[in-house]
C-alpha cells in the first residue's frame, strides 16, 4: 500500500510504550530534592521549637527557685530578733532572745551559691537556696534608708540577684531578683 505525501504528515504518531511506562530519571530526582528539602525544612522547625521549649522551661525553673528563695529569707529574715553581723555577702541574725538560735546567709560568689545555715544548741543544719548566681549582693539602711554598715543599726535589708543557666550547650537563660526586707524586730 503506498501512501501520498498528504497521509503521511496528517498521520498522528502513538507515542511508544517506554514513554508512557513512568517517570524518567530527571523527574524522580527533581521528587526525591524537593521531598528531601521539606524533610529537613520540617526537621529544623522541629530542633527549634524544642529549644525554645526547653529554654522556656529552664526560665520558668530559675524564676520559681528565685521567688521561693526570696519568700523564704524574706519570712525568716522578718521574725529574726536583731541583726549581729552584716557583710555585703553575708548575713547573721540571732533568732530568738537567748541568743542560742542563729540564722545565717552566705554567698559563696567563686560556686554560684547561696545558702542559708541554722545553728541551735550547736548544732548546723546548711540548706542550698540557690545555685547559678552570677552575682548576688547585700545592702543594709537604717531606719531612715540611709546606707549604713553597722549591723545593729541596720532596719532594711536589700538584696539584689542574678542567676543565669544554659540548654543545650547555647541558650542561655537569667533569672534576676530585688527585693527590700525591713527586720521588724530590730529597734
Amino acid at each position: 500500500m503506498q501512501l501520498d505525501k498528504f497521509q503521511v504528515y496528517t498521520e498522528t504518531r502513538r507515542p511508544s510504550k517506554a514513554s508512557q511506562s513512568g517517570w524518567v530519571l530527571a523527574e524522580g530526582m527533581v521528587a526525591v530534592s524537593v521531598g528531601l528539602m521539606l524533610l529537613v525544612a520540617v526537621v529544623g522547625i522541629f530542633v527549634d521549637c524544642s529549644i525554645s521549649f526547653a529554654a522556656i522551661s529552664n526560665y520558668v525553673s530559675m524564676d520559681s527557685k528565685s521567688r521561693n528563695a526570696l519568700d523564704h529569707m524574706t519570712s525568716n529574715i522578718r521574725r529574726a530578733k536583731a541583726l549581729t553581723s552584716y557583710d555585703p555577702a553575708a548575713l547573721i541574725f540571732n533568732y530568738d532572745t537567748a541568743g542560742t538560735t542563729n540564722l545565717a546567709y552566705r554567698y559563696n560568689a567563686s560556686t554560684g551559691v547561696l545558702t542559708e545555715e541554722w545553728t541551735a544548741s550547736g548544732t548546723t543544719t546548711t540548706t542550698t537556696l540557690l545555685t547559678g548566681c552570677n552575682s548576688l549582693s547585700f545592702s543594709l539602711y537604717d531606719k531612715d534608708l540611709a546606707s549604713t554598715s553597722t549591723g545593729s543599726a541596720g532596719k532594711v535589708i536589700s538584696i539584689a540577684w542574678q542567676c543565669a543557666s544554659s540548654v543545650v550547650g547555647r541558650t542561655n537563660s537569667e533569672s534576676m531578683q530585688q527585693a527590700q526586707i525591713v527586720i521588724r524586730n530590730q529597734p
